[in-house]
């Protein structure tokens, strides 16, 4: 799941460091979709946000792990990678 997370977040410093020649110090990839989206004037739909937040608390299960315990099966992992296509086809 943390893979599928840091991949996003790869993916959009990428776009945001080709855009702009710079990139924000951030893991959350709802923070990173919105300056993407503000840069290219794209809306983001709900779909898209609620993506976004799952990825994110997948930083935060793997980094933090006092911050909760998460279990995980074969639907978690597939909903991640979704999240993380769908992330990265938005831009």
């Amino acid at each position: 799941m943390l893979f599928a997370q840091q991949a996003a977040e790869f993916y959009l410093k990428g776009k945001l460091i080709e855009l702009t020649g710079s990139r924000l110090y951030t893991y959350s990839i709802v923070t990173l979709l919105n300056q993407v989206a503000s840069i290219l004037s794209k809306p983001i739909n709900n779909d898209l946000i609620r993506c976004a937040k799952l990825l994110t608390k997948q930083y935060i299960g793997s980094r933090y792990p006092d911050a909760r315990m998460i279990d995980y099966d074969k639907d978690d992992a597939e909903d991640c990678l979704r999240c993380m296509e769908m992330v990265m086809n938005y831009v």
